[in-house]
């Protein structure tokens, strides 16, 4: 053999190894199979509407383009508080089922998933629906069996992620603003022009009411004089079921703002005081309070803020003037 054959067998050869060796370290790519169908990878900028749906009961709920904030569908003008809903819509796009138990699910009613116990269904940007169902939680119940709708899979849920969830429906994250008087009122201070006009305090130890004594010295307040204790809890009873017709202005920061409602430091303002024996014997005590702000346009309704939140909101005109007299009108005097 001729040195030139011997150089371009040589060659050849030395092609023929890199090919091998490169075939070797790069195989070709596997085919993947795709990810179970999680309900989890969901964007939550996309979401648009949540129902959760919890044994007998269900809520829903539609996120405002304008305002970025989610509403109750079955409440007039009536959005989501802020703490209780923050999170909630990472948390339905948040972390993936921990696996996969079966590729199909073999009887329904062995996972509690022949009539769950509750379904979250998302509306998405492009109207296409998800829905998750929650089945019978797992004997160390740390999970739930769960079934994505239209796809056959047997995952797990975190039962923690989907007590959450249930919670919106059986407790629903209602603005502080939507309120109902809960407890033993011991006092009730009405402000005018940034100052107490008028007061009425609880004396615990006779049960009874009185006027108080201005300027307030104690807290709750005291007074030498008798105030009408039944007319008074007739007008707490009033005010602690408010006729509110829904959101005008939400998330206000600067005073300013309020001035177009009336809604000012200088409006009428009613503090209640309310006390409430908690399980462990301590007295727990809460205050409702609000302002109140001009009358609109058509005469329906007064502005309004309540609990120290930074939202106009809509009071019935009536109900409204009925709050009033307790500051202008006659003082709820006792008899003796």
């Amino acid at each position: 053999m001729n040195l030139r054959l011997l150089l371009v067998l040589i060659t050849v050869l030395s092609y023929v190894a890199i090919g091998v060796t490169w075939f070797i370290t790069n195989p070709t790519e596997e085919v993947k199979e795709p990810d179970p169908p999680f309900f989890y990878t969901l964007a939550p900028d996309d979401l648009r509407v949540i129902e959760i749906r919890a044994g007998e009961l269900s809520t829903s709920w539609s996120l405002r383009e304008g305002t970025r904030r989610w509403y109750f569908d079955d409440l007039v003008d009536i959005p989501t508080d802020l703490f209780r809903w923050g999170g909630i819509t990472q948390l339905l796009g948040g972390p993936r089922t921990q696996r996969v138990l079966r590729e199909e699910i073999d009887d329904p009613a062995l996972y509690g998933l022949d009539a769950p116990s509750s379904s979250i269904t998302v509306t998405l940007r492009d109207d296409r629906q998800v829905t998750l169902y929650l089945g019978n939680l797992t004997p160390d119940a740390e999970n739930h069996y769960a079934q994505v709708a239209g796809f056959p899979q047997l995952v797990l849920v975190d039962a923690t992620w989907g007590g959450v969830l249930d919670r919106l429906v059986t407790e629903p994250p209602l603005p502080e603003w939507l309120y109902t008087l809960s407890g033993r009122v011991r006092e009730v201070i009405l402000f005018d022009n940034n100052e107490v006009i008028r007061a009425y305090g609880f004396d615990r130890e006779a049960e009874i009411w009185s006027v108080c004594d201005l300027p307030l010295e104690r807290d709750p307040c005291t007074g030498s004089q008798l105030a009408d204790g039944d007319a008074l809890d007739k007008e707490l009873e009033h005010f602690g079921n408010p006729k509110i017709g829904g959101a005008v202005e939400l998330n206000l920061l600067d005073g300013a703002d309020y001035e177009p409602y009336g809604t000012i430091v200088t409006a009428p303002y009613i503090a209640v005081r309310i006390e409430n024996r908690a399980a462990n014997n301590v007295t727990e005590v809460t205050r409702l309070t609000m302002t109140i702000g001009d009358i609109t346009e058509n005469g329906a309704y007064r502005y309004a803020v309540a609990n120290e939140t930074s939202d106009v909101i809509l009071i019935d005109a009536e109900w409204a003037e009925r709050l009033l007299e307790l500051f202008f009108g006659k003082l709820l005097v006792g008899n003796g």
